[in-house]
């Protein structure tokens, strides 16, 4: 199997790299230069797993995601030991990410360091707003504080 990565200066190898300690990627590790040619490897490649980020292949009304999941395979995960025949494998869906039933997760943070009321302060206060937390959540990744919904039905 050969594992293809989007870029190894992007954040996906130095998350593989932590999560399972490695020093160096085996020699049948590699680097596309971006998504869509790691898509494409794929596409042509039976003996390839493609690594990329989940918003893209969460975004259901991008037709450009949902042009090539038309061609290609989203792999489930198991979690780590757990190797009996009932084994259940996990997709990178909001769901599982949310629950923590996806093993490859991993937490975002929005820093300001900025030590006045600027810019930054006012970028940082959008993500954490609710149309900030909606855009996360629109994205396919998971929100910090999920946007709540009141529906009222009168009989």
């Amino acid at each position: 199997m050969k594992v293809v990565f989007d870029n190894f200066k992007s954040c996906n190898p130095r998350y593989f790299k932590e999560k399972f300690a490695l020093d160096s990627f085996p020699s049948t590790c590699f680097a596309a230069q971006n998504n869509a040619e790691v898509i494409r490897y794929v596409e042509s490649h039976t003996d390839a797993i493609g690594i990329v980020s989940v918003n893209w292949i969460s975004d259901k009304a991008d037709s450009v995601s949902n042009n090539f999941l038309n061609r290609i395979k989203v792999a489930g995960i198991a979690i780590e030991g757990d190797n009996d025949p009932g084994t259940t494998f996990y997709k990178p869906y909001q769901a599982y990410i949310a629950d923590q039933s996806y093993p490859f997760t991993r937490e975002i943070f929005c820093i300001n360091r900025q030590p006045y009321s600027g810019m930054a302060y006012g970028f940082s206060s959008f993500v954490a707003g609710e149309k900030g937390q909606r855009i996360i959540l629109r994205a396919g990744l998971v929100p910090a504080t999920m946007p709540v919904r009141i529906v009222e039905v009168k009989h």
